[in-house]
Order: structure tokens, then sequence, then C-alpha cells
């Protein structure tokens, strides 16, 4: 302990002074940069963390989106009857199943076809157990058609429902007396069997092959 004297010649006791504790400038923005380093380090896993879930949810729902699709071209092909019908009120045409460039108005290939199966119990629904049935490609995107009644009277308009986004290109062969062909033109005729080439602009070609029923390759006199 430190004395002082005074005028008196009196020593006055003097209380020692506490140091003060505390941070230099260097210091404090030395520790601000590593806590933005961690927290842009933080931010980035947690950025990526989302990216993935979102990526990961995106191919789910895609996926969901093509299976939904494939179940219900299975439904429709597995169904396919031999029925010759009318167009516009037009006379019974012997094309049963048809399927070109350009049909009902396809950016790529078309098909047009008659499917039963659908059952209508006591004609309750405005729609017939047989239906007509197509696919086709507008701007990318498959569209189911299908008319309530396979024979369509002048004026009937097809029904028109979006199935699947992100399709480039549609496209069939057909299996005949044990080989595949690029074209159906037979007249009250069947094929024994049906592929269909879909190209996605992000999976890329997807195929299907579907084998007619055989109760179909009689042409019904139903008209």
């Amino acid at each position: 302990m430190l004395r002082i004297k005074t005028t008196s010649g009196q020593r006055v006791p003097r209380l020692n002074r506490t140091k003060q504790a505390g941070f230099t400038l260097l210091e404090v923005l030395v520790a601000i940069a590593v806590f933005a380093m961690l927290s842009l380090s933080a931010y980035q896993v947690m950025n990526g963390v989302q990216r993935s879930d979102e990526q990961s949810r995106e191919h789910s729902e895609r996926l969901k989106d093509i299976q939904r699709a494939m179940v219900m071209m299975d439904n429709d092909f597995r169904q396919v009857v031999a029925r010759r019908v009318r167009n516009q009120g037009e006379t019974v045409s012997d094309r049963i199943f048809q399927s070109s460039e350009y049909l009902l108005d396809s950016s790529s290939y078309g098909i047009l076809f008659t499917r039963t199966g659908w059952q209508n119990p006591q004609q309750m629904f405005p729609r017939g157990e047989n239906v007509k049935v197509g696919y086709r490609i507008v701007e990318e995107q498959l569209e189911r058609v299908w008319f309530r009644y396979p024979d369509s009277v002048v004026g009937t308009e097809a029904l028109i429902r979006p199935i699947l986004p992100g399709v480039k290109e549609m496209s069939f062969r057909f299996y005949s007396e044990k080989k595949w062909l690029e074209t159906w033109d037979k007249p009250a005729a069947l094929p024994e069997g049906v592929m269909i080439k879909l190209t996605l602009e992000d999976y890329g070609e997807i195929e299907r092959v579907y084998m007619l029923p055989t109760s179909a390759l009689e042409a019904s006199n139903d008209t």
C-alpha cells in the first residue's frame, strides 16, 4: 500500500487502483469476422439442405405424375375392344384401331381406339360402357382424348384431360404375325400388341408394351 505525505507531515494511505479489463478494437474485429464466417457456413449448409429437400420433393412428384399417366394408359390399352364406330354421324368405319402422325391434332403421333369395361349400371351416367379413347401430344403435354359414346354424332366434342407435362414425342409400333410394324392400317383388325414410346424432357425415353386381349381380335358387328 502506498502512502502520501500531507503538508502536516502525516501519511495518508492510498488505495490500489484496479485495472480495467476489456477487448481491443482488433480483437472485436476478429470476433466479428469469425462469427460472420460461421454464420455464412451455417447458411450455406441450411440452404443446401433446403434445396436438396425441394429437389427431392419435385423428383418424387414427377415420378408420381408419370406413374399416374402409366396407370391410366394401362387401364385403356388393356380394355381395347374391336368395335366399328361412327365418326360425326358418318357411315360405320372399318378402322377400329387408328394411329398416325398428327391424328387428333397431335403435334406428334396420335392414337384412337375403343375400350370397354367402364361399368355404367342401369345407364346411371351420361356415357356408355364402351368409350372411344385417344392420346395425343399438344405443346409437350400428353393428353387423353375421349368421347362419352363410341358412335359420335355431328357436333360432338371430345373431352380432353392433360395427364403428363414435359412429353416431347410419342410414337407407336405394332406387333402382328410375329413381327413389329411401324404403322397399322389394316381395316377391321387389331394388332396383337402395341408398343408405346414416350420421350420425356427429363427422363428420356420410356417404353410400354401391351398385348391386346385375344377376345378383341374379332371385330364386333355392334354399331
